[in-house]
């Protein structure tokens, strides 16, 4: 094991899981309550070869907010933090087959979700209890559904789709890999947002949009036409202001 984590340690329950990521925005607030769901939290995955090394009293300095976890060497939120590369190995060791992926980096996050499957680790889904899916809708493995989050009829999520806090999806939407929306977003029908795009806080788009690979809608912004693949989009109506470099 790494950071003198040992297997007794840790925790393991027949419903454990592991989450990989240790960053409070994101794994802390889907550990505040995917308990919830039926999981327990055995461990945090820090996925590189490295600890996290945060300078905590610098963060509070420019931080408003007291109530915000900071992650040490080797835990996180009063769990066992666990970093390794090679991280599902050390899962299997401790009986764990379950872990759901919150990786902020979208090609990070897929790439993580291959090496789990290649090693047998089963990826959840977690859907926030007060999260809306309509009949008939899709949700592939590691999709994150915060809170109020509507997913509409017959929408589709790939792998690693995340609705950030009332975001919406309407009815058939098609959402493909490590596709981000954050809180407030509204996609109205038949929507197709192509694999690692993000739109910001309150973005709108309009019925029968296509949102191009690895784009960005700035916040706000209102799309009535579609967005090319690598390109950044702002203000109503959107307009390209640069192109991105591609992963």
């Amino acid at each position: 094991m790494v950071n003198n984590i040992t297997p007794q340690n840790i925790e393991v329950k027949p419903n454990s899981i592991a989450i990989v990521d240790w960053f409070e925005g994101s794994a802390g607030q889907v550990d505040s309550w995917i308990a919830e769901l039926g999981y327990h939290v055995a461990c945090f995955i820090n996925p590189t070869a490295t600890p996290p090394d945060v300078d905590i009293a610098k963060d509070r300095l420019v931080r408003e907010t007291k109530l915000f976890s900071y992650p040490t060497h080797n835990s996180f939120k009063n769990r066992p933090l666990i970093t390794a590369i090679q991280w599902p190995k050390i899962l299997n060791d401790l009986n764990i087959n379950k872990a759901i992926i919150m990786l902020a980096d979208q090609q990070q996050r897929l790439d993580n979700m291959a090496l789990a499957k290649k090693n047998g680790i089963e990826l959840i889904n977690a859907i926030h209890p007060t999260a809306t899916v309509m009949p008939d809708a899709v949700l592939h493995e590691n999709t994150v559904l915060h809170a109020r989050s509507f997913v509409g009829y017959r929408a589709e999520l790939h792998a690693g789709a995340v609705l950030n806090s009332g975001a919406q999806v309407d009815h058939h939407n098609v959402l493909y890999e490590c596709v981000r929306l954050d809180p407030g977003v509204v996609t109205a029908g038949n929507v197709v947002i192509e694999p690692f795009a993000t739109l910001h806080t309150g973005a709108v788009v309009i019925n029968q949009i296509r949102i191009g690979e690895g784009a960005v809608v700035g916040a706000g912004a209102v799309l009535i036409k579609d967005v090319a693949p690598y390109t950044m989009v702002v203000g109503n109506p959107a307009r390209v202001i640069r192109d991105l470099p591609k992963s």
